[in-house]
């Protein structure tokens, strides 16, 4: 899964064919309004791409950083993909999800 930040304009992009299935995007896009204060999420199914607009100063970069070991071990079951590696994905951004909900 590609993931841009973009802090100049507030913006953060998803990009992966995976984010064609709607469980999956959910799971994604439900993570993100956890990690910033989101104003608009858009999905473009052409792209496979989430677009996540969030509020200036909502997202803690050095809190993002913490994420990037999970982040990896995401990529490695996204590169090569299948429906079967559906619930062991899901359970990787539950397991996002987990360390986002313990920053509170």
């Amino acid at each position: 899964m590609q993931i841009n930040l973009y802090p100049e304009t507030q913006r953060i992009r998803l990009r992966d064919p995976i984010l064609k299935d709607d469980d999956l995007r959910s799971a994604a896009s439900k993570v993100a309004v956890q990690i910033c204060t989101v104003k608009n999420i858009a999905f473009n199914p052409k792209t496979s791409s989430v677009l996540i607009e969030y509020e200036n100063d909502s997202l803690d970069q050095e809190k993002l950083k913490a994420l990037i070991p999970l982040a990896r071990k995401l990529q490695a079951k996204v590169s090569f993909y299948t429906p079967k590696k559906k619930p062991e994905v899901l359970g990787l951004i539950s397991d996002i999800e987990q360390k986002v909900k313990a920053w509170a």
